[in-house]
């Protein structure tokens, strides 16, 4: 990759659909995620609670909208992604869509990677360091 620009940085400031979207997928996904081992450990408040309590839903309902909300916004960034392909350096779209990538194989099935690295984290990088597949 190269540098990048200064139009770069300025269109990133401008908070664009894409990367809304991505820090949406971030945010929301590792909020429903981890919400049970959160409140393990003594969280007092979560997104998820807060959710619960200004739409007077569950705690089911609550993550079932964070979902539905992530998922949405992945619709979102993939629509943006052909959209700003045509003067936003491809190179700087794809940092975004490797860190929703990244929060995809970190949460996967309401898991936390970060929480239960041997379980959900250890088979991909074995996959990808210690068994490569030869092309």
């Amino acid at each position: 990759m190269g540098s990048a620009r200064k139009e770069d940085f300025e269109w990133l400031s401008k908070e664009p659909k894409m990367l809304v979207a991505a820090l949406k997928i971030c945010r929301l996904v590792d909020d429903a995620a981890s919400y049970e081992v959160e409140k393990e450990r003594g969280q007092v408040t979560t997104g998820i609670d807060s959710y619960m309590r200004e739409n007077g839903v569950t705690k089911e309902e609550a993550k079932a909208k964070f979902w539905e909300i992530s998922m949405d916004a992945w619709k979102d960034s993939n629509e943006e992604y052909s959209k700003e392909s045509c003067y936003v350096p491809k190179d700087i779209l794809m940092i975004i869509f490797n860190l929703e990538r990244v929060i995809d194989v970190v949460y996967k099935n309401s898991e936390g990677g970060y929480t239960h690295p041997h379980k959900v984290l250890e088979p991909h990088i074995i996959a990808l360091l210690v068994d490569p597949i030869k092309v």
